[in-house]
């Protein structure tokens, strides 16, 4: 790894840290293995391979193997962090965005929480990290692996007892990874060593990326209370909508400052859209949804919009603001819109909610529910791998006998992959899923 090197981009930075990790964690798998068989060279019963935690020390296993050592620490060199540090200082003056480091540099991290994410986002780039968590947290083989528990992260990433102890508060103590929704504790597990660590999502697409975005980090940081950014993507094709729709969309949200309201039935995919056009300019999408938020905060939530003048926001349940009976000021309201750059998409059900004052000043575009050609889209788009047994009649008979919404359709598509498994999906998952969801076509 050469110092004078900066590195092409996000990914060969990422192969680099992931190396270290799997050096490291490789080493720690060598030591359980050699617990282990000093374990079954004394425990009788199985009662006696249960307590082994605590009468490991008192008994000295005679007649080791030759090859019970300790292994060597493949850890880093002393000056690996050192010439890593220097070739991302090198990236950085080349105007190479790398995730991590920016992430860590933006938020002061500290190493071990920097490492700890890490960790964390192993096993959203290959299996196999999760398959070494599971075997070091369990001492058994798991082909679908786990997430590192918080127990795992302190004993792989620190030295001693002192380092552990820092480790945890930065972990559980104020504005940690944790309260700031950084990572997030899986249920399930009673305490926190025992809890699996999940990276939120939004952090796992920015630091996989090629070439991250370098302000996202600062605009998580300054992200106030109400509005939510979105890391999720749509791109354009991903979009299901008829052709001329998408044109019109795609025509309004490139105009400087663009007002756009979406009209249409829950479920139509209005938020979609939303998504699909942030992707589309490449902006981050700010959501705040005014149902969810006490009236008495709205003066609040339009500071924020006017203080943060995020690139892209969407207003859902948008008729509180806009509406006859709106409880927010008029001026103020009136006044944000006419000096914001942001692009601004308003969301509600109804058309006639909203005063003529803002019908006038506002690009309304309605989005249907979908017909039976794109509800078969729509399916297709729900099972990418298709289902056992359902051929083409089947999908066109499903698609044109149920009038279903786009999050309906989604939101069946993923119970029958729950309902799946690690099983091939086959047209008996699909018809269950549509049976608790309260629909009664057959679909042989």
């Amino acid at each position: 790894m050469g110092s004078g090197i900066p590195f092409a981009n996000n990914w060969a930075y990422l192969e680099i840290e992931l190396s270290w990790l799997e050096r490291l964690l490789l080493v720690a798998v060598s030591q359980q293995r050699k617990n282990l068989k000093s374990v079954a060279q004394v425990a009788k019963t199985p009662s006696d391979k249960a307590t082994s935690d605590w009468w490991q020390g008192l008994i000295a296993i005679k007649n080791r193997a030759y090859d019970d050592a300790a292994p060597k620490s493949s850890g880093p060199s002393p000056g690996y962090q050192k010439t890593l540090d220097q070739r991302i200082l090198l990236s950085r003056a080349h105007k190479v965005c790398l995730g991590l480091p920016t992430m860590q540099m933006t938020l002061g991290l500290s190493l071990f929480e920097k490492k700890l994410i890490l960790m964390a986002l192993a096993p959203e780039v290959q299996v196999r990290y999760g398959r070494l968590y599971h075997y070091l947290q369990t001492g058994a083989h798991c082909s679908t692996g786990a997430l590192p528990t918080a127990d795992l992260a302190l004993r792989i990433l620190c030295r001693n007892d002192t380092e552990r102890r820092r480790a945890r508060h930065h972990l559980s103590g104020e504005n940690s990874l944790l309260q700031r929704q950084i990572l997030r504790c899986v249920e399930g597990s009673p305490t926190l060593l025992g809890s699996q660590l999940q990276l939120a999502p939004e952090w796992v697409e920015y630091l996989l990326a090629e070439s991250p975005d370098p302000g996202w980090p600062v605009q998580f940081m300054m992200a106030g209370k109400f509005a939510q950014p979105r890391r999720e993507r749509v791109t354009w094709s991903e979009l299901i909508l008829a052709d001329e729709l998408k044109q019109r969309l795609n025509a309004e949200i490139v105009q400087p400052q663009s007002r756009l309201l979406l009209v249409g039935e829950k479920g139509v995919g209005k938020e979609q859209c939303a998504i699909a056009l942030a992707t589309h300019l490449k902006n981050l999408l700010y959501t705040l949804d005014l149902g969810q938020i006490s009236p008495q905060d709205w003066p609040a939530c339009l500071i924020e919009l006017d203080q943060a003048n995020y690139p892209m926001v969407l207003i859902q349940s948008a008729h509180h603001w806009l509406g006859r009976h709106s409880a927010v000021e008029t001026a103020t309201l009136q006044h944000w819109l006419t000096h914001t750059s942001t692009h601004v998409i308003f969301s509600v059900h109804h058309h006639h909610v909203v005063r003529r004052q803002w019908r006038q000043q506002l690009t309304a575009i309605t989005i249907p529910m979908p017909n039976a050609e794109l509800r078969l889209q729509l399916w297709q788009q729900a099972f990418p791998d298709g289902v056992k047994a359902m051929g083409k009649v089947r999908w066109s008979a499903l698609a044109a006998g149920l009038s279903l919404s786009s999050e309906e359709i989604l939101e069946i598509g993923r119970l029958a992959r729950n309902l799946a498994g690690d099983q091939m999906m086959t047209i008996d998952y699909l018809q269950q899923a549509l049976h608790q969801k309260g629909h009664t076509q057959k679909l042989r």
